[in-house]
């Protein structure tokens, strides 16, 4: 971890590193743990009450095309009254390297009634770089990005290490990621263990901060608070998402686990 931090301190101008560098606690460039093939579904409701999407994650998707990466797949959107109101859409590829799970390339688009969002980003030992083309109203914009972070993980890969981690009762991870289009620093604190959903649970809060071109934080004020119960097993994956955001209370539950 030192030599991560130097790195990203050399990279930066001179006195600028960043405080919270010295709290990140991922290991620098690890194999993450490996999954097997599977598909995870969920539903997603809004205040409790009303369905307002649901989405797919296909972690070992096979396509003779990309033979030499691990393919993460997810796709999904507002469903029902939800989708009345908000009609999104969205479909995410991630390209790993099959040995670590550690990203090559994210690629995804997201569409909102005729507003068209696509992405494309790169991940190497120096950080990300890519763009975000933004089409409204026919007029389209693209917006080039980087993130000069080594050995970023997207948003698939963030969640590979997460798993991967010890996780132990009172654990708390440090761990700057570029899920989609901007990047951010998770803290993720163990609550402990219990039985949700008829499965053995880790608990965890997760918090969110935004960091900004220069690489400092900002307040995420899109997500309040958020509880994950993570499957305490060899698949460790994502049982519910239970959040406050800024439109409500949202909670994602996995209705489905099943192999490719």
């Amino acid at each position: 971890m030192k030599t991560l931090v130097l790195t990203v301190a050399l990279a930066l101008p001179l006195g600028a590193a960043p405080a919270w560098l010295k709290d990140v606690n991922i290991p620098e460039k690890a194999p993450l743990k490996q999954i097997r093939p599977t598909k995870l579904s969920y539903s997603m409701t809004w205040d409790g009450k009303v369905k307002a999407g649901s989405f797919k994650i296909l972690f070992g998707e096979k396509d003779p095309r990309y033979p030499k990466h691990f393919l993460v797949h997810a796709y999904g959107g507002s469903t029902g009254w939800a989708h009345a109101l908000y009609p999104y859409t969205f479909n995410y590829i991630s390209f790993l390297n099959p040995k670590t799970l550690r990203p090559i390339m994210f690629v995804g688009t997201e569409k909102e009634r005729k507003d068209v969002d696509v992405l494309n980003f790169r991940f190497t030992s120096k950080g990300v770089t890519g763009t975000e083309k933004d089409t409204k109203n026919g007029a389209a914009r693209t917006k080039n990005k980087s993130f000069a972070y080594p050995h970023s993980l997207d948003l698939f890969s963030g969640l590979l290490q997460i798993r991967s981690m010890p996780l132990k009762n009172g654990d708390l991870v440090v761990m700057p990621f570029h899920p989609v289009a901007t990047p951010y620093l998770a803290k993720i604190k163990v609550l402990g263990r219990e039985n949700h959903m008829g499965r053995k649970c880790i608990k965890l809060n997760i918090g969110l901060e935004k960091i900004d071109d220069d690489m400092s934080l900002k307040v995420y004020k899109k997500l309040k608070t958020a509880t994950v119960w993570l499957s305490d097993d060899a698949w460790r994956v994502p049982i519910e998402i239970n959040a406050k955001v800024f439109v409500g209370h949202v909670r994602i539950f996995l209705t489905a686990h099943e192999n490719l």
